[in-house]
């Protein structure tokens, strides 16, 4: 059985970043994986934020 939100997340991952790795170690390949859904949270988080009226994320327009 499949989890729908997990599968959802994964996928979503793998469309951004791609499902291969360049780590070779075990701790390397952890640490990337954690990197690449911390960026996708990021990158999700300020899209809600740039999305939603009356709100303004914080980024210096020179």
């Amino acid at each position: 059985m499949r989890w729908p939100g997990t599968e959802g997340i994964f996928s979503a991952v793998k469309r951004k970043f791609g499902e291969n790795v360049v780590s070779r170690s075990p701790k390397g390949l952890t640490a990337e994986g954690y990197q690449r859904i911390w960026a996708y949270d990021e990158l999700r988080e300020y899209g809600e934020t740039r999305s939603k009226p009356g709100l303004k994320a914080s980024v210096k327009q020179e």
